[in-house]
């Protein structure tokens, strides 16, 4: 596992997000009736998540959250479909 920044605002981490296992997280909903993202579950949904990756272009996932946004819609949901599933 590693650490990054986001840079958030309101985030009292000052920036600091540790990386959580993505596994087992399509079965969130099923088992909990939660489907919150993200390492404080700000995020509702998988998109909300990666779109909070690049609130500021100082947060060390920027470009990635950039990439998704260009992909085609097809491809995006692809990439969320895919997140839920693991």
């Amino acid at each position: 596992m590693v650490q990054h920044r986001l840079f958030m605002k309101n985030d009292i981490r000052t920036g600091w997000c540790r990386t959580t296992p993505l596994w087992g997280r399509g079965l969130s909903m099923q088992l909990t009736g939660a489907d919150d993202r993200l390492h404080d579950c700000r995020a509702r949904t998988v998109l909300e998540a990666i779109m909070w990756h690049g609130y500021s272009k100082q947060s060390d996932a920027y470009r990635a959250t950039e990439k998704f946004y260009h992909l085609s819609k097809e491809d995006r949901k692809a990439v969320i479909k895919f997140t839920e599933s693991i």
